[in-house]
C-alpha cells in the first residue's frame, strides 16, 4: 500500500444526518491507477460515505480525508474538487434543460481560467471516451436515454480533470451493453493513472472490475481484501443480499 502522501486516504471517517451517525470509523485508501470497490447492502452507509468525503456534510463529521497528502477533511465540495477528487452521485445528476455540450462546459467551471482551448481539449477527450456525447453534442440532455445521461454525468465530472473519481452506482438500471461501455471506460481511466472508488450493488460486477474491495455493513468495514480472493468467498454475496449476518461492533459516540 502506498503512503498517505500518495492517494485518496480516508481515515476513521464518521458521518451521518443530524444526530444520527450512519458511518462509523470508515478507513479506505485508493492509490493512483487502481479501482477500489465499496460494496454492501442498501442502507449500509456507502452513499453517505461518498457524500461526506466529497465535502457534502449533513451532520457532525469527524475523521480525516487527504488527497495526495493535502488535508481536505473540512473543505467545501468545490475545494475538494479543486484538489483533484470528483464525485459522480447516483441518479444521472445532470442539467436536463442544457445541451450535452453545455453540461460538459459546466463541469469545467472551476477551470475557467485555463481558457477555451484547454477546456475544448478536455471535451474532446471526454467525447473520445464516450463517442455518443460527440454525436449528441447539441442535443438537450433531457432527451438522452438513461445510459447516455449517465455517460454525460461521468463526462461532466471528468471535465474537472480529477486525479481521483468516486462513483455511486454508475451502472444501476442500465442495459447490459451500456453497463459494459461504462465499465470499459473506468478501466481506461484506471490504466491512465486515475484512482477510482466505486460503489456498486452488483457484487460480481464490482469484484471483477476492481483490484481491492471493502465490504460495508451498518456503517463499518467488516471485510476487505483483494477482489480476486473475495470473489470466491460466498459470505460476501450473502451479506450484501442480507441472507447472512456479520458481527459489527457498537459504534463509539461521535466527537462533538
Amino acid at each position: 500500500m502506498a503512503s498517505e502522501s500518495s492517494g485518496l486516504v480516508i481515515s476513521e471517517l464518521r458521518a451521518g444526518y443530524g444526530s444520527m451517525e450512519v458511518v462509523s470509523g470508515l478507513t479506505i485508501q485508493v492509490v493512483p491507477g487502481e479501482i477500489v470497490s465499496l460494496i454492501g447492502r442498501n442502507g449500509a452507509g456507502k452513499t453517505t460515505s461518498l457524500l461526506a468525503v466529497a465535502g457534502l456534510r449533513y451532520g457532525r463529521n469527524s475523521g480525516r480525508v487527504t488527497v495526495d497528502g493535502v488535508d481536505v477533511s473540512t473543505a467545501s465540495a468545490p475545494r475538494v474538487l479543486a484538489h483533484g477528487l470528483a464525485h459522480v452521485p447516483e441518479g444521472h445528476r445532470i442539467l436536463r434543460t442544457l445541451t450535452v455540450h453545455e453540461n460538459l462546459q459546466l463541469g469545467a467551471f472551476g477551470r475557467r481560467r485555463d481558457g477555451r482551448k484547454a477546456i475544448k481539449a478536455t471535451i474532446d477527450r471526454v467525447q473520445e471516451l464516450f463517442p455518443i456525447l460527440a454525436k449528441y453534442d447539441t442535443r438537450t440532455a433531457g432527451y438522452l436515454s438513461g445510459g447516455e445521461q449517465q455517460m454525460l454525468a461521468i463526462g461532466q465530472a471528468l471535465m474537472a480533470e480529477p486525479k481521483y473519481l468516486m462513483l455511486d452506482e454508475p451502472t444501476s438500471g442500465l442495459a447490459p451493453v451500456v453497463v459494459q461501455a461504462i465499465l470499459d471506460t473506468l478501466v481506461q481511466l484506471c490504466d491512465s493513472g486515475m484512482g477510482i472508488l466505486l460503489v456498486e450493488q452488483n457484487v460480481s460486477r464490482a469484484l471483477h472490475i476492481s483490484g481491492r474491495c471493502y465490504l460495508m455493513e451498518r456503517g463499518q468495514i467488516v471485510m476487505s481484501g483483494d477482489s480476486d480472493v473475495l470473489i470466491d468467498n460466498p459470505k460476501v454475496s450473502a451479506i450484501v443480499r442480507g441472507t447472512a449476518e456479520v458481527d459489527v461492533l457498537p459504534a463509539e459516540p461521535s466527537h462533538p
